[in-house]
């Protein structure tokens, strides 16, 4: 059984619909249950004022959920296969918090996977202005980048509260639900995190890192930090007040940037104040996030064609290599001597790599990987 959680506007349950279309599995979405809890007790709940009643009436809220829980766990244990409960695990509404589950009923699941849904702020912003439950309430880049640290720290507090801790996997909205379900249905595939430089690049060279990752994807689960557009609004900050500073210009009161994403380019124009509320928030959990995805895979596989060593790239090795992991480097050129230490092994051939990779991925007997690379020859 899996929880999936994932602060309002992050693509939860668009995900999880979509996925259905692709894979069987029961699909149990909370709100639903607690809204039927309450029209049996003679009220009608819905997204309009479902989170001012919890305001009036916390105790009656969560007798209703708890019945809602009860209910999921009946039907949990007379049908088989995979079930997903999807719900927040918390909530801001009108300045307070509001749970979406509490420990307690966290145990009473007891989910083999805790799964968190995350998407970059712009786009929750976007989702939320357009939903009828939120549009009203005008979030700022600061709230929401809050709530999601809120929602992802609580869901990390909670598996810790198991023995052992529970699984939990971050999994981006721009990965597609194909790489949901793999998360969901394949737990067993090994995963790996693709580590590759960001700042400076253009969309060439991420094509270049998805094509990578396309083809040890067959024998692992690859997760790319660049799912996640935050670092756009990082960097079109920083180039804008290194600018302003070397001509000795005022910071603009707004500024534009471009994110790609898998359906194409979108434009957001966004005021340099808020943003330079939120900034040290954004910058944090860029790093925060791409760390807990670290902790989360069997492995680094580090991607970096260019010359320029990149920071971020450098660091999340060091922290791989202090959680014991593996770190797999193609790098094409005479290493330093720092970025040499902290590789559990540096390949100057890309395909060299991608070979070893493939090889590291086959439990003994299965094909060998000579096998693979002369058919692959006999195919060019």
């Amino acid at each position: 059984m899996v929880i999936c959680t994932g602060a309002p506007g992050n693509g939860r349950d668009e995900m999880l619909l979509r996925l259905k279309e692709l894979s069987s599995f029961h699909y149990h979405h909370l709100f639903d249950y607690i809204v039927e809890e309450a029209r049996l007790g003679g009220l009608t709940l819905t997204k309009l004022n479902i989170l001012d009643f919890y305001d009036s009436q916390p105790e009656k809220m969560e007798d209703y959920r708890r019945s809602a829980i009860e209910r999921i766990t009946g039907e949990i244990e007379g049908r088989e296969g995979v079930h997903i409960i999807s719900t927040p695990l918390h909530f801001e509404w009108k300045g307070r918090r509001f749970s979406g589950l509490l420990k307690e009923e966290v145990e009473t699941l007891d989910p083999g996977l805790l799964l968190i849904i995350v998407d970059d702020i712009v786009r929750v912003r976007e989702r939320l202005s357009q939903d009828p439950q939120w549009r009203e309430q005008k979030f700022t880049l600061g709230e929401i980048a809050n709530w999601r640290r809120e929602e992802v720290s609580g869901v990390y507090e909670l598996a810790k509260g198991f023995t052992p801790s529970k699984e939990i996997q971050l999994v981006a909205y721009g990965n597609g639900e194909a790489f949901l379900g793999e998360v969901i249905f394949k737990r067993r595939k090994k995963k790996v995190y693709l580590s590759h430089p960001i700042t400076g690049e253009d969309e060439a060279f991420f094509r270049n890192v998805q094509g990578f990752a396309s083809q040890i994807s067959d024998h692992y689960i690859v997760f790319d930090p660049y799912m996640i557009k935050d670092w756009n609004i990082v960097e079109a900050w920083r180039r804008m007040l290194n600018e302003a500073h070397e001509k000795g210009h005022e910071m603009p009161s707004r500024f534009r940037l471009t994110v790609e994403y898998a359906e194409g380019p979108k434009k957001y124009e966004l005021d340099s104040a808020e943003v330079e509320a939120a900034i040290k928030n954004i910058r944090f959990q860029v790093i925060d996030t791409d760390y807990k995805i670290i902790e989360n895979c069997s492995a680094v596989v580090v991607y970096h064609p260019r010359e320029n060593i990149s920071a971020g790239v450098m660091c999340e090795m060091v922290y791989a290599r202090g959680l014991a992991k593996m770190v797999y480097v193609y790098y094409p050129y005479e290493p330093s001597p720092f970025f040499e230490w902290y590789s559990t092994r540096l390949f100057q051939d890309e395909k060299e790599l991608r070979d070893h990779l493939i090889m590291e991925s086959k439990p003994s007997g299965q094909t060998p990987l000579d096998l693979y690379t002369s058919g692959e020859r006999e195919n060019r």
